[in-house]
């Protein structure tokens, strides 16, 4: 395999999508490759970050449909320069990688606004649609992405007295902090769940209102500061209205 085309295997290969022979040749190009090393790395913490908030399972024989539909689309090359030797510019994937993606992003449930929703794997014209709504998935979760890859990254779950709880990741060098759903159950009226940072005796600060959804929604709030706690409360539609919050459901420690 040529080293354009090598490049192209960033995404199958973070998702383990490769035969045995195309994994043994792009981990060796990997060690030489420091963009190949980063985007592999963005992408499994991503697919982490999904595959753990979903516990949905994939249809049966979906995997097996989108192998078959992978090896009989047609692959565009990458792209480059006439002449030149150098890397493509990677501001385009090369479909591959977009199929590969789709069907990663489907098995482990992402429901980004229906984007994944009826493509046509075979069909060229929705795959390039389909890149591009990655594209904007992708920036969606960056921010997810580099908290999981940060290397001070610290983890920490806190159970719910109602049932469920929520997963609380922060790094004290990104500043930032991470509050995901973990089974809580849907409040009636139309209420939500908000996320707080706490300093010692300092008035709570919002971290963000957790989107209304399935299990694994989530907010990313920078700005953690020194904060040691993170509570949950239960608020009317849209957040708290005093600023403050109103039904403290559970606190935790900031594991961090």
């Amino acid at each position: 395999m040529s080293p354009p085309e090598m490049h192209t295997l960033a995404g199958a290969f973070a998702l383990d999508a490769v035969s045995d022979v195309e994994r043994a040749e792009f981990a060796r190009h990997l060690d030489q490759c420091e963009s190949c090393a980063q985007e592999v790395a963005e992408l499994r913490a991503t697919a982490a970050r999904l595959g753990a908030a979903m516990a949905e399972e994939p249809p049966p024989g979906f995997k097996d449909r989108v192998m078959a539909a992978m090896h009989a689309t047609r692959q565009l090359p990458p792209r480059t320069a006439p002449g030149s030797p150098d890397r493509p510019r990677r501001t385009v994937r090369a479909p591959r990688w977009a199929v590969l993606v789709s069907a990663a992003a489907a098995v482990v449930g992402l429901a980004a606004g229906g984007v994944f929703g009826g493509i046509a794997l075979t069909q060229q014209r929705e795959l390039q649609a389909a890149q591009s709504r990655l594209d904007q998935a992708k920036r969606q979760y960056e921010p997810v992405a580099a908290l999981l890859a940060a290397p001070d990254a610290k983890a920490a779950h806190g159970q719910a007295p109602t049932g469920g709880g929520v997963t609380v990741i922060a790094s004290r060098s990104l500043n930032r902090v991470m509050v995901m759903d973990a089974g809580l159950p849907a409040q009636p009226g139309g209420k939500v769940y908000e996320a707080w940072l706490i300093t010692g005796s300092a008035a709570p600060r919002s971290a963000g209102v957790l989107p209304a959804g399935p299990d694994g929604s989530l907010v990313v709030a920078d700005g953690v500061g020194d904060a040691d706690h993170v509570a949950l409360s239960v608020e009317q539609a849209g957040g708290s209205p005093s600023g403050a919050p109103t039904d403290v459901l559970m606190s935790m420690a900031l594991p961090a």
